[in-house]
């Protein structure tokens, strides 16, 4: 039987969870649609927090929910004790002190705004220049490789994020332009044995294309790399699971044969073929 994972998902806990999606709610629906190996990785956006912006995670009880379902759920799903965090570079000290809180299973690094600029998905690509939406996609990464630098992640998250958006916005994009950066991020991630999460929240949201694209995936194998994990990025219970089957078929035309799963907090290579 073809394990089928989900390691990117939200409940409750995240500022933008639905209040239906818990950690048992969750799980509940993993069995259902066949989903062997879960992750439960809320928000924990550590520059929101910091200055404001977002309710604050909360962990203890979040933690307490999670380890509830791991106890429920033992011998039936393969569940990890997860966290999203987001933009660890912004404020290091203090994302280094939500990670030492608990013994998280598997942590998802993710860049959801530069430093001082709102998330990318409130930018106005409509309204901006095709030479302005590049240099911000090149500062973008910029700050994703100086994020790799903080220690305590396992993926990359969502690489493409700010793409999501400017294909909403009906902006055409050339990644070509950038290829030497990504290249440049590929190599960090390999260098510190980090997986890349190809995101399919974009398949199963109609947008066609997933994040990181099918070019960029290749792109990273041809790099070397060999560490990928796929998240549904379901912010509910109804959503959890969806496409990933898809981004198997995706990883398996850019040339990969496994995806990386969690085990009881230790790493595992899984067989998409």
């Amino acid at each position: 039987m073809m394990i089928i994972c989900d390691l990117h998902t939200h409940t409750r806990f995240s500022f933008d969870g639905a209040p239906e999606s818990t950690p048992d709610a969750l799980c509940r629906r993993a069995l259902e649609v066949g989903v062997t190996h879960l992750a439960i990785t809320d928000h924990c956006d550590i520059n929101g927090e910091v200055e404001g912006i977002y309710t604050p995670y909360a962990a203890d009880e979040a933690w307490e929910a999670m380890t509830a379902a791991k106890e429920k759920y033992k011998g039936r799903l393969h569940l990890s004790l997860g966290i999203e965090l987001g933009n660890a570079h912004q404020y290091p000290a203090e994302a280094a002190a939500v990670l030492a809180r608990y013994p998280y299973e598997f942590v998802i690094g993710s860049l959801h705004n530069l430093t001082n600029v709102p998330d990318f998905c409130m930018l106005r690509y409509d309204m901006m220049t095709d030479a302005h939406i590049h240099h911000l996609f090149g500062r973008m990464l910029d700050e994703t490789l100086e994020m790799l630098s903080f220690d305590g992640l396992h993926t990359l998250g969502h690489l493409t994020y700010m793409h999501r958006y400017i294909t909403l916005a009906k902006k055409p994009f050339d990644f070509k332009p950038h290829y030497e950066k990504i290249t440049a991020i590929y190599q960090k991630l390999i260098d510190k044995d980090m997986a890349l999460e190809i995101n399919v929240s974009t398949l199963w949201k109609g947008l066609g294309v997933s994040m990181p694209t099918l070019e960029l995936l290749k792109l990273y194998r041809d790099a070397g790399g060999k560490l990928i994990t796929v998240g549904s990025d379901a912010h509910s219970p109804e959503n959890l699971g969806k496409s990933v089957r898809k981004g198997y078929a995706l990883l398996r035309t850019a040339g990969f044969s496994e995806v990386m799963v969690m085990e009881d907090g230790q790493r595992t290579m899984a067989s998409i073929l």
